[in-house]
């Protein structure tokens, strides 16, 4: 079964209850954790992977290369280059690798022959490792300037499925961009982590238009409810309109940001805590859908 955490906007607290939740479901049933946030991957860090035990790095994208001895400096290359990624260096043009697409412009509108070629380069490299909870993360982590966090995170899928256990959850980036996409492909149910506010929800908004056109099962969490109390029956209405069976209410807690300076989760360094006490009771909620 695959379980994933979802945000329309970042900031909201997904990351810190997708943990907490792990740390209470890892008790009751074997499972793997994914890290989908591609750009920005940190759950590791709640979870406190020490070692990571292995690797796979996501290739086949091209970029262009100019042989330096061979070019003329005509500049028909960085003219044409739809991404602006040719610069003269010198006499010759060199290729930006960070912005290069691959699309072949350059080559096709270079007069000489053996003057650009294509190498392949890494977009991103999915890492997976134990927890301290006796569990497995599996990470993925997209290079700076590369393209396909939506591969890279069907790889770290895949990779999470291989360890056959009975639950995947992934905690999914915020938006609606090709990583989310391909974290919440093959889910049996989507949790929506909103927070009570005008941008929250309008984020969310069209979160819920993605989970519409793949038919996805959803339930809400209304985040930090307490800080804005007037606009949570705006956000009940909201999850209602949805179809999303709201599972909890959680307050704003400091104990939250203490738990993340020590790296873990809420639940675990602070039982007693209003944070921890709205989560054991969304966990409770959320084993009617699981």
């Amino acid at each position: 079964m695959q379980v994933t955490v979802s945000s329309g906007k970042g900031g909201v607290g997904k990351s810190s209850i997708t943990a907490s939740l792990l740390y209470l479901l890892s008790k009751d049933i074997d499972l793997v954790a994914v890290d989908a946030d591609a750009d920005t991957p940190n759950l590791d860090i709640l979870l406190n992977v020490k070692n990571w035990e292995g690797e796979e790095l996501l290739s086949g994208e091209r970029v262009a290369v100019i042989d330096g001895d061979r070019c003329n400096g005509c500049g028909l290359c960085a003219r044409h280059c739809p991404y602006d990624c040719i610069d003269k260096e010198g006499k010759v043009y060199r290729v930006k690798e960070v912005l290069c697409e691959g699309c072949n412009v350059c080559s096709i509108v270079c007069p000489h022959d053996f003057v650009i070629s294509f190498k392949e380069t890494i977009s991103g490299v999915v890492k997976w490792g134990k927890t301290d909870y006796d569990f497995k993360l599996v990470s993925s982590q997209l290079f700076p300037g590369r393209p396909n966090s939506g591969k890279l995170v069907f790889k770290a899928k895949k990779v999470a499925q291989s360890f056959n256990e009975d639950l995947m959850v992934v905690d999914a980036a915020a938006g609606i961009g090709c990583s989310v996409v391909a974290s919440i492909n093959g889910s049996d149910l989507v949790i929506v982590v909103v927070e009570p506010t005008k941008v929250s929800l309008s984020d969310a908004k069209r979160l819920i238009k993605v989970l519409d056109h793949f038919g996805l099962k959803r339930v809400g969490i209304i985040n930090k409810f307490d800080v804005n109390p007037e606009f949570v029956p705006i956000a009940e209405e909201f999850l209602k309109e949805a179809d999303a069976d709201i599972i909890g209410y959680v307050p704003y807690d400091k104990n939250v940001i203490n738990a993340i300076l020590k790296g873990k989760p809420p639940v675990e360094v602070f039982p007693e805590s209003s944070f921890s006490v709205a989560i054991n009771e969304v966990y409770e909620n959320l084993k009617d859908f699981i």
